[in-house]
């Protein structure tokens, strides 16, 4: 479990802390305040470096260009490639240029750094990595030409990631160099971990996830956690005929109370968040839950419920979740379940994100009930 997290030139965040995380953690803060970059910052740490996972965020976002095609005319076509300058603060991408990104926690710490192509050539040569790997890694087919290298360090033992990246910040993974620990002879494996976005109400999104439940048979505990919300229902079917993948149809609920299964439609589109909620919280066990933006979809009245749904699973399912919001309401639901439930009071935090200062502003369930009840503003 991350306790602690230290960004250091990251994105907009010169040098910014985060402490005292618990189980279940609320970002809040302004608009641009970079309560996204810490979630995608965390991920990237999870991953250990992972650089598709960059690839990722950076799609998301829509910081990505074209690969215009090979100067002999390959059929790349219009193939987009992640823009790393982005990941720097500043938008600062020469040589010397570095962001990291660090826990006191297991979970470690990243090092990137932007490298000249002579600085990357003799690193690549000290540790052996000669001949036809470094030639095709510095080939001069590609448009725009590289200039630079892009390196990933963590403190995995003898593992790297190096790769090709023009003046305009494109990043070219397909000409990657890696090296592995000699000890594994793979990368280190990194604890499940799932990015919720709006765009993971979609159903096709959803199926994903469904089929992943479904090939581990732990539907059961989805269904579980839906009862909190919904406390007959007893099933949850993802119809398969391609008429329904083409409409906002196709998954149905079943309930002890009625034999006729109902669409969970019917319910509105928070019962499908709530869904989403549950499937990515039983997918990620034993790992991490980044959710963007939580309160997506639902009515503040049911603000409180959700929060049950998420500590409780949380707890079951041994998983940290990290979420944002603009939304007193989302606030006031939490200050709501820790009072109620008080058993869940040691489980939560609430951060308060401003990127002007050096470190977030951390309170615990005690002191989001005060804020709310004196209407106290923390977001």
């Amino acid at each position: 479990m991350i306790r602690t997290l230290d960004l250091q030139g990251y994105r907009g965040f010169e040098s910014f802390g985060l402490s005292d995380l618990k189980r279940v953690n609320l970002l809040v803060g302004k608009n641009n305040c970079g309560k996204t970059t810490i979630l995608e910052a965390i991920d990237f740490l999870i991953s250990k470096g992972n650089p598709t996972v960059l690839s990722r965020s950076a799609h998301r976002r829509g910081e990505i260009g074209p690969l215009r095609g090979t100067k002999q005319s390959s059929p790349h076509g219009q193939e987009m490639l992640p823009d790393v300058s982005h990941l720097f603060f500043g938008r600062r991408l020469k040589p010397g240029a570095t962001f990291r990104i660090s826990s006191n926690d297991d979970i470690g710490m990243l090092l990137i750094e932007i490298l000249s192509l002579p600085e990357a050539e003799r690193a690549l040569g000290l540790l052996g990595l000669e001949g036809t790997q470094q030639t095709s890694f510095f080939a001069d087919d590609l448009d725009p030409e590289p200039t630079q290298a892009f390196r990933i360090t963590s403190n995995v033992p003898d593992w790297f990631h190096v790769s090709p990246v023009a003046d305009g910040g494109l990043l070219y993974l397909s000409r990657s160099v890696r090296s592995s620990s000699s000890a594994s002879g793979h990368v280190p494996e990194v604890p499940p971990v799932e990015f919720l976005t709006s765009d993971s109400l979609q159903l096709d999104s959803m199926r994903d996830m469904w089929d992943k439940v479904l090939a581990e048979g732990r539907e059961p505990e989805v269904i579980d956690a839906m009862k909190v919300l919904e406390r007959n229902l007893d099933s949850i079917h993802f119809l398969t005929g391609d008429a329904y993948r083409r409409t906002s149809g196709g998954v149905l609920l079943g309930s002890r109370k009625n034999s006729r299964r109902v669409p969970l439609g019917s319910f509105g589109d928070g019962m499908r968040r709530l869904l989403a909620l549950s499937v990515s919280l039983v997918q990620t066990t034993n790992g991490f839950l980044l959710i963007d933006e939580i309160d997506t979809g639902l009515h503040f009245s049911a603000m409180e419920e959700m929060w049950k749904l998420v500590v409780s699973t949380a707890r079951q399912s041994n998983v940290q979740v990290f979420a944002t919001t603009h939304s007193y309401d989302c606030i006031q639901g939490l200050a709501a379940l820790v009072e109620s439930t008080t058993e869940f009071a040691p489980e939560v935090s609430v951060q308060k994100v401003e990127n002007s200062l050096p470190k977030a502003v951390s309170l615990d369930a005690g002191q989001v009930q005060v804020a709310v009840r004196q209407d106290i503003e923390v977001r």
